[in-house]
This record gives structure tokens, C-alpha cells and sequence, in this order.
């Protein structure tokens, strides 16, 4: 949503909220839907109470309510084929709805069938999004929905409606790092698309790596996320990393950046990407 306006999560058409259409309820036999604008008093033009959901006018899917009805944000995660996009959605999701860390009180619910069914199959591409909401209590939900996308293959209509990108990067494919181990070098090209929004460049696989840094660095301490997002330690992994990944090239690095390094295999850092972009959707929410 942008102001009163919804960006329908599957086909990305642009409406007010008040265009989606409601369906009358089943004393409405046969009733044709209607624009939620044509409400009065919460009741259908039969004047009865309507069915709950709203649906999108253009492709005919259902847009849960609380998408409809708070600021809906597409977040886009990006990589290369095997990055680990899909490894760190499910960690991140499992951290938030199984308490494993307790993240400042935030709580994640995935919303709608098709989200749910989305997240038990993370593994098959797709540009259907996983919608979700991240409540705490001293703050409105943050209403999100998440594309994983291959890097090469990004679609231009997802990209322009992105609120922010996970950009998931592989260090085993990047040329300081692969030289360090003795591998093959690999072309590196840049983005094929623009980075006009808060991106969060993550380093996957950080077990595989940690040993190359020292133990005063802050990618061999645990993370503070069961504080929400906490700037001063974001600032320490930022700068880690944005030095060793201009050590290993390899990367274009947008404007309005923040860099991370994580590992799904053991949940360290897990959540801190999403952390920071909900502290930015927030910071900049009308």
C-alpha cells in the first residue's frame, strides 16, 4: 500500500483500497461482487453483512485484509542460483514463529492458503509471494510481502514495486574468496536491475568462512536480535563486512546499503536483514 493505495501482491495492480471487491453472503443468492467503496454501514447493497475477504479487481485473487488494510510492503530477496535464498527465508520465518530467538517481542504470521503453501515449498521457483505480518505490541503490524527471485531473472513489474531488497550473496562464488580456497574463478557481472531502495547485502554461509576473521570480530559473536534491531551492533557487522567484500570483489554496492553476515546452518544472525528493513519501512511509513 502507498497512502490509500494497494498493490495487489500477485499481479501488481495498482488500486485503492476501497476498489477491491467484496462478495455478498449466502442469504445474497447469485449476488455479483461490489466494490468495498459501496459499503454502508459494514452491510452489502442488500444491506446485509458481506463475506470478510476482498478481492483483487483486475486478476480476481483474494488480498488478505490485513494486506488490504495496512501499509503491504514487497520485500524482494535476490541471488544467485544456490545463494541460500530459500534456506535463509525458512530460518528467519521458523526464528520468528518459533520463539527460537525471542525476538523483542515480534511475532510473524503467515497470511492466506497460498502463503502457507508457498513457505512448505520454498524450493520450487516462483514469483507467488509469501505474505506475512510482524506484529509487536507497541507498534502497528508491518504487513510484508516476500518474492525470492533469481538473481538474472528478476521481473521489471516486482522490481518497481519493491520496498526493499535482501540481495543473498554466496562468499564461495566470489573471486577473493575462491582464490583463498583454491578454486576455479567465475565471471562476475553487475546487477541486472537497479537498486533504487534500501538494500540489505547478506553474506549466506557464514560457517563455511568464519574462520577467516578474528575473534574480536563481530561475525564471531552472537547477534543481539532478541533486542529487535540494535544499530550500534548492525553498524559493527556493516563495516566487517563491506571491507572484506571489497577485499573479495565481485559485488556492486548500492547507495543506500547495509551489509550482513549470517548462517542458517547454526541461526546465527538469522533475522538481523529483515530487522533492519522493517526498521527502515517503519522509519519511513506515512
Amino acid at each position: 500500500m502507498i497512502g490509500d493505495a494497494v498493490i495487489c501482491p500477485y499481479c501488481r495492480t495498482r488500486c485503492s483500497a476501497d476498489q477491491l471487491l467484496m462478495s455478498c453472503g449466502p442469504l445474497c443468492a447469485s449476488a455479483p461482487p461490489f466494490p468495498a467503496k459501496t459499503l454502508r454501514r459494514n452491510r452489502c447493497p442488500h444491506g446485509r453483512v458481506p463475506l470478510a475477504r476482498r478481492v483483487c479487481p483486475a486478476c480476481g485473487r483474494a488480498v488478505p485484509r490485513e494486506y488490504a488494510e495496512a501499509p503491504g510492503r514487497a520485500i524482494v530477496v535476490v541471488g544467485e542460483r544456490e545463494a541460500g535464498k530459500s534456506t535463509w527465508i525458512s530460518a528467519a520465518v521458523r526464528q520468528f514463529e518459533t520463539g527460537e530467538a525471542a525476538l523483542a517481542g515480534l511475532s510473524l504470521h503467515l497470511l492466506g492458503e497460498s502463503s502457507r503453501n508457498r513457505y512448505a515449498d520454498l524450493r520450487t521457483p516462483t514469483t507467488e509471494p509469501m505474505l506475512m505480518s510482524i506484529r509487536s505490541v507497541s507498534a502497528k503490524p508491518a504487513v510484508l510481502a516476500l518474492y525470492e527471485l533469481p538473481e538474472d531473472d528478476c521481473p521489471p513489474d516486482i522490481m518497481a514495486t519493491a520496498a526493499g531488497v535482501v540481495r543473498v550473496i554466496d562468499p564461495m562464488w566470489l573471486p577473493g574468496v575462491r582464490t583463498l580456497f583454491g578454486l576455479e574463478p567465475r565471471p562476475t557481472r553487475p546487477a541486472p536491475w537497479a537498486h533504487h531502495v534500501p538494500t540489505a547485502l547478506t553474506v549466506s554461509k557464514l560457517d563455511l568462512i568464519r574462520d577467516m576473521f578474528t575473534h574480536g570480530s563481530p561475525l564471531r559473536r552472537p547477534g543481539l536480535q532478541d533486542r529487535g534491531h540494535v544499530e550500534s551492533d548492525s553498524l559493527d557487522v556493516h563495516h566487517e563486512v563491506e571491507a572484506w567484500l571489497a577485499r573479495w570483489g565481485g559485488i556492486d554496492v548500492p547507495r543506500d546499503h547495509r551489509c550482513f553476515a549470517l548462517s542458517a546452518a547454526d541461526g546465527q544472525r538469522v533475522a538481523e536483514p529483515l530487522l533492519w528493513l522493517l526498521s527502515r519501512l517503519r522509519a519511513t511509513r506515512t
